[in-house]
């Protein structure tokens, strides 16, 4: 309900508009009143109306000098000026001081209906505008170190958005590597046992464990770094150092320690193994994506000399395979038509055998970006399309894959979702400690809490307590193996308060009494 205060020296005038205004129709209550704009000033700081009627000619001070009082002190609110003046002197000051709208005495219930009924309708515009920036502040500040982390991707890709650089942890990221130089260290998990052996238990808690340990030995070392997620078994390290021109050959000497640190470490804790390329060093920042690149190549073994120049073919292919894996995980389909456009043109004609070996290369990128964020190519193309006959046949034959596969009910309901699942399971590897519900969750990411638990359910297929209760037992393992802590405190670190309930859910998950892993 609007609040409405009036200012007059007339006390027969107010109490006449107090009696006769018809406040339900608008809305709105009799606030208070004053007799003169001095006791107006302090009165309107006070209580906070959302509009002020005031007359202009009043003792002590009048109306106008009361409204720059209030102006020169912050007050929001609308003005509506009610004199029997009509000097533009006052017009003039008045619309200086942003008054919203100007009554001149006589006036009738009628007349100053209409012009309140106006000023309340700015007020609800401004107010549902107010709100709704609100409601668009609230989700950039949830999700804003999720967008960083796939803008910080799509550093590395080359494809960086600038609509997200008014961010403020962007633009501050983005000035201080304005002074920097930078280098790209490029790690993939190998196919192993120790792989196969997480991907059936868990990539989520994969993926966590090995950022873990690599973001605490790259601390040991006091470099300065950035750790971006490319895929499920891709991880990337932007490394950047004060130092510049001469002085920055430092970070290649440093990201070789840190690689061979890193490859060690997860080996034996986690018993996954590693192949590395160490990017180019580079002093612009939005030349990361060429340090990334070249470490892609080096992961890959390329060829560094005899073989294909950066500019060349093979050269541009990483960049372009992972922009394309993104656009396609992230259902960007003119995104993606357009990089397979500009692909083929920069390669045309191709040779037959050329292009079975481009349309292979292509169809297991896709597969595997896909596969990465739990959708089987197999669900939507049972068998390999045939590859065409003619050069100019490529781009629509791929065209049309893409078009297939981001519109296939199996890829738009799997990423409707994924994303809020991502979220959540972050937030979880964050806050695990704390009493997190599925109902604070659901507040954050504005759905209903059922239709999140369905979701949750769907794509990790447990419910999110389950999910909650394991992971909270994984760190809790992990602190009684260290024994650097009583299994109470480890309890207490994990969220419970009650050791017996902790021991339960401990016996229950991991099929050990905590007792069992004490040295």
């Amino acid at each position: 309900m609007w609040k409405i205060a009036i200012i007059d020296d007339d006390p027969s005038l107010l109490e006449g508009m107090r009696e006769s205004i018809p406040w339900h129709e608008l809305n709105a209550e009799w606030a208070g009143q004053c007799l003169d704009g001095s006791q107006g000033v302090e009165w309107v700081l006070e209580h906070r109306p959302d509009i002020v009627i005031t007359d202009i000619n009043m003792p002590v001070m009048n109306g106008l000098e009361m409204i720059e009082k209030l102006r020169e002190r912050k007050y929001q609110g609308k003005f509506i000026i009610l004199s029997g003046y009509s000097d533009f002197e006052y017009a003039r000051q008045a619309l200086r001081l942003e008054v919203d709208d100007y009554l001149s005495k006589p006036i009738t219930i009628e007349g100053l209906m209409t012009v309140m009924g106006r000023t309340i309708g700015r007020l609800s515009e401004e107010k549902m505008r107010h709100s709704e920036n609100e409601d668009a502040d609230k989700k950039i500040r949830v999700f804003e170190p999720y967008i960083v982390k796939e803008w910080l991707k799509s550093v590395l890709v080359g494809s960086a958005a600038k609509d997200v650089m008014d961010l403020e942890l962007i633009k501050l990221k983005a000035a201080k590597w304005e002074r920097q130089t930078h280098l790209v260290l490029c790690l993939e998990l190998l196919e192993s046992e120790g792989l196969d052996n997480w991907y059936a238990f868990d990539r989520g808690v994969m993926q966590f464990a090995v950022q873990n340990i690599v973001q605490e030995l790259v601390e040991q070392q006091a470099l300065d770094y950035d750790y971006v997620q490319m895929n499920g078994r891709q991880f990337a390290l932007i490394l950047h150092s004060d130092e510049r021109g001469a002085d920055a050959g430092s970070l290649p000497k440093q990201a070789v320690p840190a690689q061979e640190s890193i490859a060690t470490s997860l080996a034996k804790h986690l018993k996954l193994h590693t192949a590395a390329g160490i990017g180019t060093v580079q002093d612009d920042w939005n030349r990361i994506c060429e340090s990334f690149e070249s470490a892609s190549q080096a992961l890959r073994q390329l060829p560094e000399e005899g073989g294909p120049s950066p500019e060349g073919a093979a050269g541009r292919s990483v960049r372009f395979y992972h922009q394309l894996a993104e656009a396609i995980r992230n259902a960007q389909e003119e995104q993606a038509k357009a990089l397979v456009r500009t692909y083929i043109a920069e390669r045309s004609p191709f040779a037959k055998a050329d292009m079975k070996l481009l349309a292979g290369e292509l169809w297991a990128i896709i597969a595997y970006s896909l596969y990465d964020v739990g959708v089987d190519l197999k669900q939507i193309y049972p068998a390999f399309e045939p590859v065409p006959e003619t050069s100019g046949a490529l781009e629509p034959w791929l065209e049309t894959i893409v078009t297939t596969i981001i519109h296939s009910t199996h890829m738009s309901e799997n990423m409707r979702h994924r994303k809020v699942v991502e979220f959540v399971i972050q937030f979880v590897h964050e806050h695990y400690m704390e009493d997190i519900t599925l109902g604070l969750l659901a507040d954050k990411v504005q759905i209903s809490k059922n239709y999140l638990g369905q979701i949750f359910k769907n794509v990790m297929q447990e419910t999110f307590n389950q999910y909650v209760t394991r992971i909270r037992m994984e760190k809790a393992k992990g602190m009684l193996l260290e024994g650097n802590l009583y299994i109470y405190e480890v309890a207490e670190k994990v969220g419970y308060n009650s050791i017996s309930y902790f021991s339960t859910q401990f016996k229950k998950i991991t099929g050990y009494n905590p007792t069992d892993l004490i040295n």
